[in-house]
């Protein structure tokens, strides 16, 4: 059985999602240093986060850095988590399909045939 969760409750997610993020990348600069995996690894988690706070702030008209999260609409807060999440989507596919045609450079400029 599908439960449907109140868009109240789905941003509450996102919220915790975004706080969770923070600290993360927080954390992994203080034990591991900037030059680490796992803080490449929370820096990337992070961006698409940030990119949710961007994609808020755009709606609002405001500065990312001004993103009151417990302020902002439940149902404003999930359509910039969707528009994220499919841009995401969209630029890894997109490098999915650069990465399967790269040989397509490499005939090009060896003067072969495409």
């Amino acid at each position: 059985m599908i439960v449907e969760e109140s868009p109240g409750r789905l941003a509450e997610w996102v919220r915790a999602d975004v706080r969770e993020a923070r600290t993360a990348l927080s954390r992994a600069r203080l034990l591991h240093g900037e030059a680490s995996p796992a803080y490449q690894r929370a820096a990337i988690r992070w961006g698409h986060r940030q990119a949710v706070l961007d994609e808020v702030a755009a709606r609002r008209g405001i500065g990312s850095k001004d993103v009151d999260l417990l302020g902002t609409p439940a149902l404003q807060l999930l359509a910039a988590a969707r528009k994220v999440r499919l841009d995401v989507a969209a630029a890894d596919r997109e490098a999915e399909f650069l990465a399967a045609t790269a040989f397509l450079e490499r005939t090009a400029s060896d003067g072969s045939p495409g």
